[in-house]
């Protein structure tokens, strides 16, 4: 059975309170698989969410089966070289109906592999997102994926065959942006364009008869063609303009649907010849502009959230990853070290053991604020996972930043908590790394190496102050 998987995941489903769940709770497996539950129960779109561990052995199944095998899937696969996926053209083991996959990657405290988070959707729950996305009632607009799969509307998503996806035609695959005519596998003749709608080769594709579009106009040019027959070179003007009312809006929809490809889909055309245009054509004009808006805003949406910690407001992990070499390269080119800081809030279990998991999210979201006010603006500061965060910032020499390490664990501790009338305190050990001037100890290594270099050498010296007795800093040699 064929599937094909998207490289990026600007959907509109979020893999990001699942995954927010197993870095909170991965060692409390039965409170992971009942919040799980509760986000099935707030998202009615998702029919299950699924983690499977390293081993390819799924843990957490909202739908009750767990132990089974999937290492073999390519979204697992694609998971263990850490990308996130979206697979389609599969049917559910349970349901028999087609159904979507949207994937992503978990990793451990330690930055390693810990497995997969998935959540499945009924591909009919597309046409939903489609309808509210776009014109809900406009005829021959379907969702494709880059094999021709329709995934929405649901009424074109099953043809009778034991609920196989349907296929667009090849005639519409081929069709671009610039709007084409071309004769139909029934000798009709038809008009359709595509657009892009993600980088794995997602389509939105709308078609429609000719003869429908121009079905308002056959009595004109009927009458048209009669009065030639009696003047010929009378009526010639009036035939070339009303074909000009036609062609004239069509290649305004053809500029504009390059337009909105060119600016990302920011809607910068506009609609010049109304009057004359015929009611289907500023039909399909509306509903690109208004699919451009839709599919901006939803883009716009999914990368602030994958780059974004939910809870306590600051950027995450993945952030890091992305920005974290040009961080480094740019503090040696303007002539400063960079320095890391790992901090990792002491006996964090046993606050959320004692005060509960509430508590625990309160005592994140104030150390983190407490961090944010101790760094500078130009600093990077994200939540690394867990319990743990990272500070990458510029300075002069290791003094420097174990002195920012120092204020910063000192404010923790300073700090008081206050929870169902509870008053208590916590306490921060801090692992510090610094570069040296060309990189990490002298060697001329890429910039995301000597980053990962900073931040294994932060981490062990972590591990070191937490060695030392907690509620310390120590420098990495």
């Amino acid at each position: 059975m064929a599937c094909r998987c998207l490289t990026v995941l600007y959907f509109p489903f979020s893999l990001s309170t699942p995954i927010r769940i197993l870095q909170s709770h991965r060692t409390e497996i039965s409170h992971a698989s009942a919040e799980f539950k509760g986000f099935i129960a707030t998202h009615p779109g998702i029919s299950a969410a699924v983690f499977v561990g390293r081993d390819g052995n799924s843990i957490i199944d909202t739908m009750g089966i767990t132990g089974v095998y999937v290492g073999d899937r390519h979204y697992f696969t694609e998971a263990q070289e850490g990308r996130s996926a979206i697979t389609t053209g599969i049917k559910g083991r349970i349901s028999g109906k087609p159904i979507c996959i949207f994937s992503a990657p978990v990793f451990d405290a330690e930055g390693r592999f810990d497995g997969v988070v998935f959540i499945t959707i009924l591909v009919g729950e597309l046409d939903a997102w489609m309808r509210g996305s776009f014109i809900p009632d406009m005829q021959g607009l379907v969702l494709c994926d880059a094999k021709g799969n329709i995934l929405a509307p649901a009424s074109a998503v099953a043809d009778g065959n034991n609920g196989v996806l349907a296929k667009v035609s090849a005639q519409l695959m081929e069709l671009d942006d610039s709007g084409q005519t071309f004769i139909s596998s029934a000798g009709a003749r038809m008009v359709g364009a595509s657009v892009d709608v993600g980088k794995g080769g997602w389509k939105l594709i709308y078609f429609q008869s000719v003869d429908k579009i121009l079905a308002g106009y056959r009595w004109q040019t009927l009458s048209l063609i009669l009065g030639a027959l009696c003047a010929v070179l009378l009526v010639m003007p009036f035939i070339l303009r009303f074909c000009r009312s036609i062609e004239g809006p069509l290649e305004e929809l053809t500029a504009y649907a390059l337009e909105l490809r060119k600016n990302d889909y920011a809607v910068t055309g506009k609609l010049h010849s109304s009057k004359n245009m015929p009611s289907e054509i500023r039909i399909l004009f509306d509903a690109f502009t208004i699919m451009s808006l839709r599919v901006t805003s939803k883009i716009k949406k999914a990368e602030a959230e994958s780059l974004n910690d939910v809870l306590t407001g600051l950027h995450n992990r993945r952030f890091l990853q992305i920005t974290g070499a040009d961080f480094f390269q740019n503090a040696l080119a303007f002539g400063h070290l960079c320095s890391c800081l790992m901090l990792d809030i002491d006996h964090f279990k046993k606050i959320n053991d004692t005060y509960g998991h509430r508590a625990g999210d309160m005592v994140l979201q104030g150390v983190a604020k407490i961090i944010n006010a101790s760094v500078r603006q130009a600093d990077l500061l994200v939540r690394y996972g867990g319990e743990e965060f990272v500070v990458l910032a510029t300075c002069a020499d290791a003094g420097q930043a174990e002195e920012l390490a120092h204020r910063i664990r000192q404010a923790i501790a300073a700090h008081s908590f206050m929870h169902e009338g509870v008053k208590f305190a916590v306490t921060a050990s801090i692992g510090v790394a610094v570069s040296d001037a060309d990189g990490v100890h002298g060697q001329l290594v890429s910039a995301d190496d000597s980053l990962l270099q900073l931040v294994i050498r932060a981490d062990k010296a972590l591990y070191a102050a937490k060695a030392a007795g907690r509620n310390a800093v120590m420098v990495a040699p």
